[in-house]
């Protein structure tokens, strides 16, 4: 079986919800079946024939091509399989996975892996604020899994972070890793403002050393790495 691809073919009026395309919901189903199923928007609904051309047949590697950020939420609550987006994930991308791959080959928006419990993320591109952070109002952000940006990320990344692995290979925003609990945040660019601000716990590793610390923090000299 070959996998099935979505490929996106108009961009649609408002931003939609794109929690329904997962590897579970799309399991089984005819490509009748697929072409009907509706994705909330603002205020309307649209098939997801409508929206994207459809090939192959095998759910459990969904690939979703050319996308245009008009769609949020993808991979969401993703557990198992694999879904690989060509083009840019909007916002809240990978939310509350449990299990399972999301590979971005573009950009990726705000909330880049909210709430994550399990599972890899990896984004070719550039991803927004607050990655790996729980939604607004959350006490808690990711508490498991990884995510690998191999861009940019924006303010907040790793905000009240609980549990495991995200990794940046470029500059990212002010605040990284505040209010980290548990887990550990490596950022190897450049490092805005006041990174750690009043984490408890946890590791945050920086390739700039030239970042500016919060007062709270206290010189204590070069520690020998037995593993990284």
């Amino acid at each position: 079986m070959s996998a099935l691809t979505l490929r996106q073919k108009i961009k649609p009026p408002c931003q939609v919800d794109a929690s329904l395309l997962s590897p579970r919901h799309l399991a089984n189903k005819s490509r009748a079946e697929v072409e009907r199923i509706e994705l909330i928007g603002w205020n309307q609904s649209f098939a997801i024939g409508d929206l994207f051309a459809i090939g192959g047949n095998d759910a459990g590697r969904l690939r979703l091509q050319d996308l245009d950020g008009s769609f949020y939420r993808v991979g969401f609550g993703l557990q198992e399989g694999s879904i690989t987006v060509s083009g840019n994930a909007g916002d809240y991308a990978g939310e509350s996975m449990a299990g399972g791959a999301l590979v971005v080959k573009g950009n990726a928006g705000a909330y880049l892996g909210a709430d994550l419990r399990d599972g890899a993320i990896e984004v070719i591109g550039d991803a927004g604020a607050f990655v790996g952070s729980g939604r607004a109002g959350s006490l808690r952000g990711m508490s498991g899994g990884t995510i690998i940006v191999r861009g940019n990320a924006g303010a907040r990344a790793g905000d009240r972070m609980r549990r495991g692995l995200l990794i940046v290979e470029g500059a990212v925003g002010d605040y990284c890793a505040a209010r980290m609990i548990a887990g550990t945040l490596v950022a190897l660019g450049r490092a805005g403002a006041l990174p750690g601000y009043l984490m408890r716990r946890g590791t945050l590793i920086l390739g700039d050393a030239s970042a500016a610390l919060a007062p709270t923090f206290n010189a204590s000299g070069d520690a020998s790495l037995l593993a990284l």
